[in-house]
Parts: C-alpha cells; sequence; structure tokens
C-alpha cells in the first residue's frame, strides 16, 4: 500500500507499540482514546508519534498532565521537541491514553508517485497531494481536505473495522474523542465508528489540535492560543466564567480527568 500510516505497524522498544494505525499494545488498561484521520507516511514528515508536528496536542497534554497549569505555549514541531518523546509517553501512561486514525494509505491498486522535490505526491496520475489552493481555499500538504477528496474518489483505504473491533474488545475504554468532526467521506467514517462501538463508550469531536479557526485568545488568562484551545477541549458548553459555545463539539469528560489528577478548573 502506497504511502502507509506512519505508524501502521512499529515497536518503540518500550512496551507499546502500534497494529493497524492504532496504538494497541500499551502498559496499562487505556481509557480514552483519540482518533485522528492520517499520519501521512511520505518521506518528509518528520512526526514522531502521532500528532507529532504542527500541532498543540502534546502542548496541552503536557500542560494537563505534567504541569497541571497552563505552561507550554508552543506547537511541537520539527524545531519545538518539547514535550520530549519520553514525556509523551509518560503522559499517555498517566492519562491512560491510545490513539488511532482512520486512514492507513492509499489502496495498492492505485498509483502513487512521491515527487520529493515539489513536495508533492501525485496520486491516480491526476490529483496533486500538495499544499494549494482548491477554488478560493488555501489547503495544505496535511489538511484534511486531501483526503477527503480522494477518499470521495475511492482511492484511501480506511482502518474503521479494525477501530471497532479494538475498542468493543477493550472494555476498559470508556471514552472516544475525534479530533476532526468535517469532510463528507471523514464523517461518514467518525459514523461508523459511533454506530459499531459498544453502548457505554462516550464520543464526541473536540476543536482540532491545530488550533486553524480556533481564536488566539480568550479574557485573561487565557492569553496564549494554546491556552484557549485547551480551555475549549475542557469548558465547551459547560457552565464556565468564560463561556466557549462551540456548536457540534464536546468536551473532555471531566471525572476521568479528575481521576489522573488533572484539576479542570486550571485549564
Amino acid at each position: 500500500m502506497p504511502f502507509l500510516h506512519q505508524y501502521q505497524t512499529h515497536n518503540f522498544g518500550n512496551g507499546f507499540q502500534t497494529h493497524n494505525s492504532i496504538l494497541d499494545t500499551v502498559p496499562y488498561e487505556p481509557e480514552v482514546i483519540f482518533i485522528g484521520t492520517h499520519n501521512h507516511g511520505w518521506s518528509w514528515n518528520k512526526s514522531d508519534f502521532f500528532y507529532g508536528r504542527d500541532m498543540y496536542m502534546w502542548t496541552n497534554l503536557g500542560n494537563f498532565f505534567l504541569y497541571g497549569h497552563n505552561q507550554l505555549i508552543q506547537q511541537r514541531n520539527a524545531n519545538n521537541n518539547v514535550p520530549t518523546r519520553p514525556q509523551i509517553f509518560e503522559i499517555c501512561q498517566k492519562g491512560k491514553i491510545v490513539f488511532a486514525d482512520i486512514v492507513k494509505g492509499i489502496k495498492d491498486e492505485v498509483p502513487a508517485v512521491e515527487l520529493k522535490k515539489e513536495r508533492c505526491v501525485l496520486v491516480n496520475n491526476q490529483y496533486r497531494w500538495e499544499s494549494r489552493k482548491i477554488g478560493n481555499q488555501k489547503v495544505g500538504e496535511y489538511s484534511d481536505t486531501h483526503l477527503d477528496n480522494m477518499g470521495a474518489e475511492g482511492w484511501l483505504d480506511n482502518n474503521i473495522a479494525a477501530i471497532i473491533k479494538y475498542i468493543n474488545e477493550t472494555p476498559s475504554i470508556k471514552h472516544i474523542y475525534f479530533t476532526f468532526k468535517s469532510g463528507f467521506w471523514l464523517v461518514q467514517k467518525l459514523n461508523k465508528i459511533q454506530q459499531g462501538v459498544r453502548n457505554d463508550v462516550s464520543s464526541c469531536s473536540i476543536f482540532t489540535p491545530t488550533g486553524n479557526g480556533f481564536r488566539k485568545n480568550l479574557p485573561a488568562p487565557y492569553n496564549e492560543r494554546a491556552w484557549s484551545l485547551a480551555h475549549c477541549w475542557v469548558w465547551n458548553g459547560l457552565q464556565n466564567p468564560i463561556p466557549i459555545p462551540k456548536p457540534g463539539y464536546g468536551h473532555l469528560n471531566h471525572d476521568w480527568l479528575r481521576s489522573k489528577g488533572v484539576d479542570p478548573d486550571q485549564f
């Protein structure tokens, strides 16, 4: 399969392993699974874990589980390795968190060629998977818009059956958080997961950890994008002096957070 998920099958050598693009081997009983879209398998992807580049996922999870308050502010990327990968595994263990992505890669029968100098993947001899404009919208190479377009063409191999099987066979998992909520093809897959898993598992989308489209500042003390995003993850739709009404999005379960030593009121 061309351009497999970066962590389709991987042994990190520390008790953590992935299979079928799922972090399904961990040294604890997982309680929460974050489900995203894809970790791109092209040669220039420098991601070292799920959500490993240009996102606030580990910024905020680090603040939750390592510091207990808003401290880190920068996206984790190739130039900012904080939290470090050992700290990422510590966060996973403290929160009893695992991860999965919906897209395995491009189907075997669909031709795909990496044009490294152009930082582009040519799919089915016609579609350029790259940073470009689609209509009036600027679309980055990591954008889910590309995945949705290719999925609609039938070019992508999805991971839905494996994700549903894993959740249903792992009774300790109680909460699913999707880190996306748009794109017709992608939302179809999200809905299939919600319909296929055990009834005792809650699920919702949280605002994308890229932070794209999210206001940078909320009233003090949330004067950084990461902190504003964390406030949304924790308080969206709930009573708070700084309300967050983001329709279609949910919030992290407070009982889960508190059971892991995280005080929601700090965020």
